[in-house]
C-alpha cells in the first residue's frame, strides 16, 4: 500500500531503532515523552487523520504510526543536537519531496509535525548511522502511552500485529 510504501521510504527509523520504551507515567494528553520533551495527542490525532485521509489507512493503524513517528522524530532531533549533526529546514524538505504521498500528508497543517518528525529521523540516521542511532536511541528516556501500542527493543518492531508490516525491519531497503 502507499502507506506501507511511506513508511519503509521515510521511517528508516521505525526498523532499525531499538527503542526502549516503557509505559507513560506522564499526563493522559502525552501521546509520548522523550527526554521531557511531551509529544501531545493532539498532535498525534491530528497526525493521524491526515495519514488517514491521504492514505485510507485505518484510523486505529493511523494512530499507531503517528505516534511512533513522532517519537522517533522528536528522539531523532535529540541525538542529532548532541552529535551536533545540523537538520536544515531544506534538507527535510528534499527529503519529502522524494514521495508523492509524504509530501501531501506534510503539505497539511496537520501532516507537518509527521512530515517533519519522518524526514529528520531519515536524514539523522543517514548523518551518523544506523548502529550509532541504535545505541543513541536506547540511552534516551521515552516513555509512550500505551494505547498507542506496544514496543520491543528486542524484535526492533512494533508488537502489534497490525504495525507489523509498517515496522517490518526486510521491508526498509533504500
Amino acid at each position: 500500500s502507499l502507506m506501507n510504501k511511506a513508511a519503509r521510504i521515510l521511517s528508516a527509523g521505525a526498523a532499525v531503532a531499538a527503542l526502549a520504551l516503557t509505559g507513560c507515567s506522564e499526563s493522559p494528553s502525552a501521546a509520548a515523552v522523550v527526554g521531557g520533551h511531551r509529544i501531545a495527542e493532539t498532535e498525534v490525532n491530528q497526525a493521524a487523520q491526515t495519514l488517514t485521509a491521504l492514505t485510507g489507512t485505518e484510523l486505529n493503524v493511523s494512530l499507531k504510526q503517528a505516534a511512533f513517528d513522532l517519537t522517533l522524530g522528536e528522539a531523532s532531533t535529540l541525538i542529532a543536537e548532541r552529535a551536533g549533526a545540523r537538520i536544515t529546514q531544506a534538507e527535510k524538505d528534499e527529503v519529502l519531496a522524494k514521495n508523492e504521498l509524504a509530501s501531501a500528508v506534510a503539505g497539511t497543517p496537520g501532516g507537518r509535525p509527521w512530515g517533519d518528525a519522518v524526514a529528520t529521523t531519515y536524514l539523522v540516521i543517514e548523518r551518523i548511522g544506523g548502529d550509532a542511532f541504535r545505541t543513541q536511541l536506547k540511552e534516551l528516556p521515552i516513555s509512550v502511552n500505551p494505547r498507542y501500542g506496544t514496543w520491543s527493543a528486542e524484535q526492533l518492531t512494533m508488537v502489534d500485529s497490525s504495525l507489523a508490516r509498517v515496522a517490518d525491519p526486510t521491508t526498509l531497503r533504500r
